[in-house]
């Protein structure tokens, strides 16, 4: 007979990106609108394939952002009529996520 299993706490966030840096992640999770002490932010379960301020991976955490880019992944995905194909690879793709040295985001599929 197996028992019951609890878990506590909240997953980790990832590390800003510093300017001129990117990361891999694929996103494993709807996404949500969070309260943080910065005020919303969108907040994306993903796991984290490559960062510069990790060593190990992949890393099951959040993405929390109010970057446009997240504003433009969370209307697209909450459209009234979301596309079938950005759904899908929302779902199942590895994506590359840099931040310019202007501070600006920027997601490429891979």
């Amino acid at each position: 007979m197996v028992k019951d299993k609890f878990s506590f706490g909240k997953k980790p966030r990832m590390s800003q990106l510093v300017p001129g840096t990117d990361a891999e992640m694929s996103f494993n999770g709807d996404p949500e609108i969070v309260e943080t002490e910065w005020g919303e932010k969108f907040s994306f379960p993903i796991t984290l394939h490559s960062h510069d301020s990790y060593s190990s991976f992949p890393i099951e955490c959040s993405w929390e952002t109010k970057a446009d880019v997240g504003k433009e992944i969370w209307d697209a995905l909450n459209a009234e009529e979301p596309n079938a194909d950005f759904v899908k690879a929302y779902n199942t793709a590895k994506w590359k996520l840099t931040r310019f040295d202007t501070g600006t985001y920027w997601i490429d599929q891979l």
